[in-house]
């Protein structure tokens, strides 16, 4: 049971961080596609979800 919540955390952190990454640097291309608000809403809520997500990984890892 906890290896699957240490799978779903750092698998969580690792892809809300990637894409988290991938709005910012491509942020100015994906705002003629999409309103330029919601793209920084979804790069704003993966990245501080992402930082979440690795948090409970990292303190779930080490028995907080």
């Amino acid at each position: 049971m906890l290896g699957q919540y240490y799978l779903i955390t750092g698998i969580g952190a690792f892809a809300l961080i990637l894409l988290a990454v991938i709005t910012g640097l491509f942020g100015r291309n994906l705002r003629k596609i999409v309103p330029g608000p919601l793209v920084l809403k979804i790069h704003k809520f993966s990245a501080l979800t992402g930082a979440l997500c690795a948090l409970l990984h990292v303190l779930g890892v080490h028995g907080y």
